[in-house]
């Protein structure tokens, strides 16, 4: 988001007003003033509580934006709100300034759809503002007034239900790796899916997109998902995911009702009470939970799990490109001690496992966001218009038979002309539209989603659309691990539903629910590697994290001494290494290079 410029900051002070005064520069965004913490009424953090079939488990999410928690971002976007209205700068607006004050309800449109119309209904008045009554308003004042838009800010969306289409992509793919049509995969079958590369890859990327694997679930003249698949009569499908499988609570506000529902859930003799078998918890914290030592959970006894330190603390921190957001877990040796195994996907997206049941925590940021550089070209051509030869716009030209035309233009006009001298430069005219861009972003959204993955999700681990032939090789280690120990072949048991909580601008809700949806083929997606040797990078020309014999363009010998494992697949670790090794000096280097003196070691210190 741009910041709003500060070309000539509010003088402060009153022998500093009278020269602002006579000052020809206006001052268009003031420096900030330090404050000490607000209380904002936003919430930042949320439990979200999912009840898998091993375990309930309680996660604290803290949500940030921009690298700061939401509370913080916010209180730093009302300050510069503030400082533009107080137009004198002696750190309070009087009834004057109150007139230049975003409406409550005029940000509550802002955040909804990018657009604040200044106007008369809902406006706040000094005494709309001023709660003590000292004739002025504090910026206490000034945060405590937009009450409506800190409740916008964050919010927790419905859970989106499962993709009733998933069984019809996992039935096919199952078809088709099922060479016997036995209903069960061989570690020979899922193997045999890395010779489809040769007769499926028509883009030639050196990976499967699922409409590569399965052309008959999509439609060839209009393109999309064609439609269901036929399924057997059994099916062979585990029961459907419950909508009640994910609840996501305001930190704080978990209702008691909660220790009733595990009970419920989870009590599997009918005694009220649960052993630790039926609720599933690891021994740390089944142990701190058992006061009385007699092997189960009571009411009281569970209710500390409720309203205690979490099982797991996660931050989501959404930034405007997808590779700077951030999915982190607090703490990795409590999580390793509670038993939970979790995978980072990549920097925005972390998967918690429990037993076979993954939990997906995403920061979300698409490629194509909304953005408001179009809207505010078209004003400003506007303003260009009406300013003519001049650089300034003053109220004579929007008014007569142009007030029609510079309707937008006339309505900020009084609120953007900040030294109030009755010209409105394009500076300042940028300036005001700045700080409302500051807030047009802002809104986030946490979105719960209950999925029953498809087969082709299990094989794409870095649910990129495409298998890799990484992906390919691992497939059948990955999935075995979802049957019950000792298993031989696959069946479709290892189809288990899991839930995903992603964090994405509200704007972008749409992208959130594409992103989940089970035929998301990615079609036309460049993929773009972000780590690894810069050459590594170049090479990976499909994005898949490998270089392959046909991607790298030295000779063989150089790919096999790089290749160490000799798996026709030049890897990121293979590459730091080889990338490493060609750095380090060799030993005849080493001998020949001069030895610094004392004096060499003692020279930084000196400065």
């Amino acid at each position: 988001m741009p910041d709003t410029p500060t070309l000539a900051p509010a003088p402060r002070g009153k022998a500093s007003q009278v020269g602002a005064l006579k000052s020809d520069a206006p001052a268009l965004a003031p420096a900030p003033r330090a404050r000490a913490p607000k209380s904002t009424a936003v919430s930042d953090t949320f439990e979200v509580l999912t009840f898998t079939n091993q375990r309930p488990v309680r996660v604290r999410v803290s949500i940030f934006q921009e690298g700061k928690l939401m509370s913080e971002l916010w209180l730093d976007r009302l300050q510069k709100a503030f400082d533009f209205c107080d137009r004198d700068g002696d750190g309070f607006l009087n009834e004057k300034e109150t007139r230049f004050v975003f409406s409550d309800q005029g940000m509550v449109q802002l955040l909804a759809n990018g657009f604040y119309q200044p106007g008369a209904t809902g406006a706040p008045t000094l005494g709309t503002l001023d709660k003590d009554g000292d004739g002025k308003v504090s910026f206490d004042e000034f945060v405590a007034y937009y009450k409506r838009t800190a409740e916008q800010l964050l919010r927790e969306q419905p859970i989106q239900p499962d993709n009733a289409q998933n069984v019809s992509v996992t039935e096919a793919i199952f078809k088709m790796l099922d060479a016997n049509g036995d209903g069960k995969l061989t570690k020979d079958e899922v193997k045999a899916v890395e010779k489809l590369l040769a007769t499926r890859d028509s883009d030639e990327d050196e990976c499967l997109s699922m409409q590569e694997l399965s052309p008959e679930l999509f439609d060839p003249n209009f393109g999309g998902f064609r439609g269901q698949v036929a399924q057997p009569p059994n099916g062979g499908y585990p029961t459907g995911a419950s909508s009640q499988m994910v609840v996501v609570y305001r930190a704080g506000r978990v209702p008691g009702t909660i220790t009733q529902q595990v009970i419920k859930r989870y009590d599997k003799n009918g005694d009220f009470e649960l052993t630790q078998a039926e609720v599933g918890f690891d021994d740390l914290t089944f142990r701190a939970l058992d006061k009385d030592g007699n092997g189960s959970l009571d009411g009281e006894e569970l209710d500390v799990w409720r309203t205690g330190e979490p099982d797991l603390a996660i931050t989501l921190s959404l930034a405007p490109k997808a590779v700077d957001c951030v999915a982190k877990l607090v703490n990795e040796k409590a999580a390793a001690a509670h038993g939970f195994v979790m995978k980072q996907v990549e920097n925005g997206r972390i998967v918690l496992h429990v037993g076979k049941q993954p939990i997906d925590f995403w920061a979300f940021a698409p490629v194509a966001q909304y953005s408001q550089a179009t809207l505010k070209q078209q004003y400003a051509y506007l303003f260009t218009q009406a300013a003519g030869t001049k650089k300034f716009v003053e109220d004579k030209d929007l008014t007569g038979p142009n007030a029609v035309q510079f309707q937008f233009v006339r309505v900020l006009f009084d609120a953007a002309d900040r030294n109030g001298d009755g010209k409105m430069t394009k500076e300042e005219f940028d300036a005001y539209f700045d700080l409302q861009d500051s807030f047009r972003n802002l809104s986030l959204s946490l979105t719960p989603t209950i999925q029953t993955p498809t087969l082709f999700q299990l094989l794409d681990e870095n649910r990129d659309g495409r298998l890799s032939v990484r992906e390919l090789r691992t497939a059948w280690t990955r999935l075995v691990v979802l049957e019950e120990p000792g298993a031989e072949v696959l069946t479709k048991n290892i189809i288990q539903p899991s839930v995903a909580l992603r964090l994405a601008r509200t704007f972008d809700r749409v992208y959130v629910q594409q992103a989940s949806q089970a035929f998301n083929v990615n079609q036309n997606q460049v993929v773009i590697p972000t780590k690894g040797p810069l050459w590594f990078r170049k090479m990976d020309r499909n994005g898949d994290g490998d270089v392959s014999r046909t991607e790298y363009v030295g000779t063989k010998e150089e790919f096999d001494a790089i290749d160490t494992d000799h798996d026709a697949l030049i890897s990121l670790a293979e590459a730091e290494a080889f990338d490493k090794k060609m750095r380090e000096p060799s030993e005849k280097e080493k001998a020949t290079a001069p030895k610094p003196s004392a004096k060499s070691y003692l020279k930084p210190l000196e400065k």
